[in-house]
Order: structure tokens, then sequence, then C-alpha cells
């Protein structure tokens, strides 16, 4: 997932500065089923605090010693078991599924920007029901993962998490796929770049990337983008409102509210019917959590860090497996802009190893929106590895 409109970690300026006006695509019909959003906002950020950051917690499974699942979209809970590990101090949240199959391939899957391990969802239901072993991770700064006040998040920061968790928890005796969506498809490659490098090469099977993301935040695109240059007044602007505490606060309490989080999902979703209460609680929820709003503001005003471009000569060199996912209606990382092209244009005509398939009809969250689609193309991919 991507940050909220111009403050999204590679954005497209276009659909940015219109949602920073408030607009939106227009609304599907109103959704249906138990979690069905609630028309009656906007809320009061005071007055939904505990609300969201209830539903949140229910949602995710890990604040409480039961992750017993109520059934639709809570089943995924019952498959898997919530634990944490310390890296360089501090708690990272993952889960792992129950059933351990140790004939079969681990699949480590790794959220964007805003997103935790729920929003792997429907996949995890779907992995483990074919046999995989499912692990997922909370991003340092996201979900139930601890949020350090003082901490400078990188792109490398959390690619040094992630080669830890496979060092310590991943151990994945048959061999793992890694994949992640929008900066959790960068901080993905990143990882494979390191693993391939080190003794843990040929544990790494193959990588997954949806909708990559070019950088940390926009100014990875500054220098190629045109949006990016055109835009560049607006994010420096933000940067420098971000940097006053005060001014950082209100920004941050006008972004987490229901309808601003709904509005900018439908515009990233091509599957209306995707987002639902549950989504926009996903969202929501940790952002009231102490330690948010300085994630966000590093995050947002930080390094953007290495480019994709930039960790495939290692990869493509050692050979390991690529399937990229594109969702063909993504406003943040689109098609037509410098990273889409590289991975749909370059890379995969380049190397034997690259599989790509353009998903029509879905935005930035191809896993979320249409599983269906993301799963008809990955689980034959995963099964010739």
């Amino acid at each position: 997932m991507a940050a909220p409109a111009v403050l999204a970690p590679a954005a497209r300026p276009g659909a940015a500065v219109a949602l920073a006006r408030g607009g939106s695509r227009p609304k599907a019909p109103a959704l249906a089923g138990p979690r069905a959003l609630n028309r009656r906002r906007p809320r009061r950020f005071e007055a939904d605090r505990q609300g969201a950051s209830a539903r949140f917690l229910t949602a995710v499974g890990a604040a409480t010693p039961s992750t017993s699942a109520s059934s639709g979209g809570d089943a995924w809970k019952d498959l898997v078991d919530f634990d944490t590990f310390r890296w360089n101090g501090y708690s990272i949240n993952y889960a792992v599924n129950k059933s351990r199959n140790p004939e079969a391939l681990d699949v480590l899957l790794v959220h964007g920007f805003g997103a935790s391990i729920g929003h792997f969802k429907k996949n995890i239901a779907e992995l483990v029901a074919k046999g995989y072993n499912v692990h997922a991770i909370d991003l340092l700064g996201f979900g139930e993962s601890e949020k350090p006040l003082d901490y400078s998040y990188t792109m490398e920061g959390w690619r040094d998490l992630l080669v830890s968790y496979v060092e310590e928890v991943a151990l994945a005796p048959k061999g793992l796929v890694i994949a992640g969506n929008s900066i959790g498809s960068l901080a993905t490659l990143l990882t494979a770049e390191a693993l391939v490098g080190g003794p843990l090469q040929s544990r790494l099977k193959g990588v997954v990337l949806l909708n990559c993301a070019g950088g940390m935040n926009n100014a990875a695109t500054l220098d190629d983008d045109w949006r990016v240059k055109l835009a560049y007044p607006i994010f420096a602007l933000i940067n420098a409102l971000l940097s006053i505490k005060p001014v950082a606060q209100f920004l941050f309490d006008k972004i987490r509210d229901e309808t601003f989080i709904e509005n900018v999902l439908r515009s990233v979703y091509g599957n209306q019917d995707s987002v639902d209460q549950d989504l926009v609680d996903l969202i929501l929820g940790p952002s009231f959590k102490p330690g948010a709003l300085e994630a966000f503001v590093s995050i947002l005003t930080g390094p953007p860090g290495p480019r994709p471009e930039s960790a495939m000569p290692a990869i493509e060199a050692a050979g390991v497996p690529i399937l990229i996912l594109w969702g063909e209606e993504d406003p943040f990382t689109p098609m037509d802009g410098p990273v889409g092209k590289f991975f749909l244009d370059t890379l995969e005509p380049r190397s034997s190893a690259v599989t790509k398939r353009i998903l029509p009809g879905t935005g930035h969250c191809p896993h979320d929106d249409r599983p269906e689609e993301v799963h008809e193309a990955l689980l034959p991919w995963l099964a010739q590895l």
C-alpha cells in the first residue's frame, strides 16, 4: 500500500494533487456485506480513535493471546500464529502458518506503506490451502511492530530487518520466495540483492514484485519523471511543513480520517468492492499508536534510498527467478512512469528469468485488489520453481 496522495512514496503527482484537494474516483455503489463502510461520516479524530484502534487490534489478532477467528474475512487468522522477534532491540511482529510442510517452499510477504500483515489475508489463505509455508511481517514502523520515536527510517534499514528475519526465523529448508508490494517490493529486491551476495544465496528461490515503488518517497524519481518534477514545489513545501512538529501533527490528523483513507484507497483500487471497513481499519488503526507520526514524517522526508534498478544486476547474475505483477490502473507507480517502464519494457525482454503479467482493472495493490488474478499468475509460477 502507498501513502495517501501527495504524501505517497513515489506517488503520481496528478493523482496526488487531486486527492490533496479532496478529490477521488467516483464512489462505487454502497458496499455489500457485514463490513460495509459506515456512510455517516466524517467523524472527529478523537471520537474515532478508540474505535479504529480496537477494530485494528481485533483484525490483526496480535493484541490478545487468542487468535481465534470469526467467519468470513477473519478466517485467515485461524491459519497463522503471531509472534515477535527482536531486531536491533526493536520488537517486530510477524505471522507464520500453523501447519508447516517441511517439503514445501516458504513464502515471505512484505507489505507496503501504511499497511501490515492483514493486507495479505486473502493471499495467506490461498497459499496455505495450496500447501506453502507462509510468513508475513510488519515492517518496523507499521502494524503491530515497534515505532521508535527517534529512528531514522531507510530502505536499507528495512532490507537489514528482512535479512535478519530470513536468517533467524524463516529457515526455509526447501527454499524461500519473497513477495512484496510497493515499498515492500523495493525492500524485497534489496533483500534479494543482499542474499545473493552471501551464504544464504541458495535459500532464495524467487522474488515476486507487485507494483514496485521507485523509492521510499517521491524524491526517488525526481530526476526522470516529469510529473514528479512538475509537482516538486508541492512536495518541497510539504517536507518543510513536516519539519514543524505542530504542523506535522495537524496534517497527520487530517490524513488519519476514515473518509480521507477511503477516498485514497478507492483511487488506487480498481475493484471498488475490495475497499471495505476492514481495509480502512487496517490502515487507520496503527496511525493512533505512539510513534506513528514520527514514522510518517521520517519516511516522507528521509532519503529515498536505492532505486530498484540498482539491485537488479546482482539478482540477474545469480539467475533468481522474478515474477512481476503490475496493476494496469496504478496511479502511484504507473506503467508509463520510469519504474514501470523499467520493469515492464526493459527488464523482462532482456532476462529469461523474468516473467511479467499486466493485470487489467487493477490498481496499486493487486494482491488485495484482485487476488484471484494474482493467484492465477502466482500459483503456477511457484509450482515450477
